[in-house]
């Protein structure tokens, strides 16, 4: 096979059922692969595997619910690797890719190429909104939007809603997890629209702010966007929004927004929905000054039914995936129906000058007393639980 020349240094990789061209880093002087990553010529990350795994998986999910010829858009693909991979392994026909960086162009060209799927696929050198934009015709929707950015995909998410069917899926990657995680709240609030809080269990607070800030551009045009897959793993968040027109499930979504109120010092939280923040910014269990955290989503984060099909899909598949994608599968079909928030056990022992104690043997305790308890995704020492922080210190204190 005639490869096509590149100005930059290339290897072959695998990753699911591809091979691809991908550039090749030379590290000098111990310099981080990260920072040689963010500057190569083409953009091609192999720790978001996962990522792309749970792309082919929900594809295949929204390919069986639809049993119709479906379309997708990848504004910004890079190697091209995710929408080769959702050629190959998902089976789908009708691929749109876009970026507008003419190496990367070249580079997902040379890899449809090499993996047989140039009747499959097309390759725009286009800015990702304007490939949207022009396809935003009723006639010329997407099924399926990808959104995978460098940082956050608030900036696209106009467009992408514009430019998606009724009961299509929108999948969001968000990378700038410093301003979602309280680090910088005004950053966050002018991209998302909401306030950050810097606590224990942030990197749910950072998936409830994408989500609602989804909610909101979805609502203006008139669409719900319902998450029905979402969590966070190495450094990032991903959520897939279905998406449905009419008003009546805009009004269904934005009535599921709403404030977390939160003490610093004893760790109290409080759930409020709605649009308006009608709650003492005083805690009621130890009087200090709470902080607030919002507008967000406070509605589920993933939906049980969509879980389980991709499950199936991932028990019936012959792809090589991440191996932590099962367990990962699992753990979000445990936290459906489970309170908002997460309690991590350290921080509570640290509070109450206690030693730390087995996750499990917690959770046990904490059942017994008749409380719901689950372990989450978001944390390998957190607990989800309905009880509240003075039930869980009695808990542990016995």
């Amino acid at each position: 096979m005639t490869i096509m020349s590149f100005w930059f240094p290339i290897e072959e990789v695998s990753e699911g059922n591809a091979r691809i061209l991908v550039p090749k880093l030379i590290q000098k002087n111990n310099e981080p692969i990260d920072h040689l990553r963010s500057r190569a010529a083409v953009f091609y990350n192999p720790n978001m595997r996962l990522n792309r795994d749970t792309a082919v998986l929900s594809l295949q999910y929204l390919k069986n619910k639809i049993s119709k010829p479906i379309k997708i858009c990848e504004p910004m693909c890079g190697s091209g690797v995710r929408g080769v991979r959702l050629a190959l392994e998902a089976k789908a026909e009708n691929i749109v890719m876009g970026d507008l960086n003419p190496s990367a162009v070249n580079l997902a060209v040379e890899n449809i190429n090499r993996n047989n799927v140039r009747e499959k696929i097309r390759v725009r050198l286009m800015d990702a909104n304007l490939l949207m934009n022009i396809h935003s015709n009723p006639m010329n929707r997407f099924d399926y939007i990808d959104v995978d950015p460098y940082g956050s995909p608030t900036p696209f998410l106009d467009s992408a809603i514009r430019s998606i069917k009724d009961e299509g899926l929108i999948a969001l990657t968000a990378t700038d997890m410093a301003p979602l995680c309280g680090v910088s709240p005004l950053a966050c609030l002018r991209k998302y629209g909401g306030k950050p809080l810097k606590v224990s269990y942030s990197h749910e607070v950072a998936l409830r702010l994408i989500i609602g800030a989804s909610v909101k551009s979805a609502a203006i045009h008139e669409m719900s966007a319902r998450p029905v897959l979402s969590y966070y793993i190495d450094h990032y968040g991903r959520v897939n929004l279905s998406m449905k027109y009419g008003a009546k499930n805009a009004d269904s979504t934005i009535s599921e927004l709403g404030y977390i109120v939160h003490c610093q010092k004893c760790l109290h939280r409080e759930i409020m929905k709605g649009p308006y923040l009608k709650i003492s910014r005083k805690c009621n269990v130890c009087g200090n000054k709470m902080m607030v955290g919002g507008p967000m989503w406070l509605g589920e984060l993933s939906d049980s039914c969509f879980l389980e099909e991709i499950q199936k899909h991932y028990s019936n598949s012959n792809i090589y995936c991440d191996p932590r994608l099962a367990r990962l599968l699992h753990s979000l079909k445990e936290e459906v129906n489970a309170p908002i928030t997460f309690y991590n056990i350290d921080e509570i022992c640290s509070k109450i000058n206690q030693s730390s104690t087995s996750l499990e043997k917690f959770i046990e305790k904490i059942k017994d007393s008749g409380f719901e308890a689950v372990r989450t995704h978001f944390n390998e020492r957190g607990i989800k639980t309905n009880a509240n922080i003075l039930e869980l210190e009695n808990i542990l204190k016995v």
